[in-house]
């Protein structure tokens, strides 16, 4: 119960259904455990499904009072013998042993009965304190991972606000987008975050017309449009040591090459699906690539 209350609390949909399941019972038919979503690892683990799908159905209540039903039927068979009574005969005692025989057989099978409904409990209990476990662990998880874009988003508003202000009015602008939550608006977002890095290239390494020759002697375009060779000039430039810069660099490309690609369909005025997820993590890469841009200017 107190499971399914933190389940609520965070709005979790998948655990408040599989908690109300181990409460009251899981249905006879027709039931798949990929319905449990996020919680299938917990059924599946603790033995409340099996390999081949099949599932118990009693709630974990119920199969607790099973368990504790088949212990008082072991139990009764521990009752001492009446010594008292006198065995006539072959036949009486050939009869006595073989009750007593079949009795001590159907003590052995209560006792694995219990046993076994005893071990699931234990497994359903502790997939239920495994629930509690996570949540607590990803709320911690969330808090340090605030922190950590809490510093990189300070450093971020520091350097847009003295560096690159129009930069600002993009970043909202792809927030806004990502707001309206449709395909279309996801491309345009990338498409804002693609004029941001050019925002960025002209506020920090503004464009010339001659190349930049790099540190290996390696002739750069830094032109308008060649933004990343003028980032990449920028930060080589800068303090940043040779292991940062190549792992920037390879970052960059990466992010590049989505933006490069969803203008170039954009400007052609082709059809581009792009999923929420997609979009989100180029937005969420392009905003901690600025914040490698800040660390390299302070």
């Amino acid at each position: 119960m107190k499971a399914k209350r933190l389940a609520r609390l965070m709005r979790d949909s998948d655990a408040q259904y599989w908690l109300e399941l181990e409460t009251s019972g899981y249905p006879k038919d027709s039931f798949k455990t990929s319905s449990l979503g996020t919680c299938e690892k917990y059924a599946t683990k603790s033995g409340r499904v099996d390999s081949g799908g099949k599932y118990y159905v009693p709630s974990l209540p119920q199969l607790e009072a099973i368990g504790e039903g088949y212990k008082e039927r072991a139990d009764a068979f521990n009752k001492p013998a009446d010594k008292s009574v006198v065995i006539e005969d072959f036949l009486a005692k050939k009869a006595t042993e073989d009750f007593l025989a079949n009795r001590a057989k159907q003590q052995i099978a209560a006792r694995k009965l219990y046993n076994d409904h005893h071990a699931l409990v234990v497994a359903l209990r502790d997939s239920v304190h495994s629930y509690a476990t996570d949540v607590y662990i990803s709320i911690e998880l969330g808090d340090a991972a605030q922190d950590i874009f809490e510093q990189a988003r300070n450093r971020v508003d520091n350097f847009i606000r003295s560096y690159a202000p129009k930069a600002a009015e993009q970043i909202i602008a792809v927030n806004e987008r990502m707001a309206d939550d449709s395909a279309e608006a996801f491309s345009h977002a990338l498409t804002t975050c693609r004029r941001l890095l050019l925002t960025i290239a002209d506020a920090i390494y503004p464009a010339r017309s001659e190349p930049y020759i790099d540190g290996r002697g390696k002739s750069r375009d830094v032109g308008y449009e060649s933004y990343k060779n003028r980032l990449l000039a920028y930060l080589e430039q800068s303090a940043a040591s040779a292991g940062s810069r190549a792992l920037i660099e390879s970052g960059l490309e990466h992010l590049a090459a989505r933006l490069d690609a969803v203008n170039s369909k954009v400007s052609k005025g082709v059809h581009v699906t792009v999923t929420e997820e997609e979009a989100r993590l180029a937005v969420i890469h392009t905003y901690l690539f600025l914040g490698e841009i800040a660390q390299a200017t302070e």
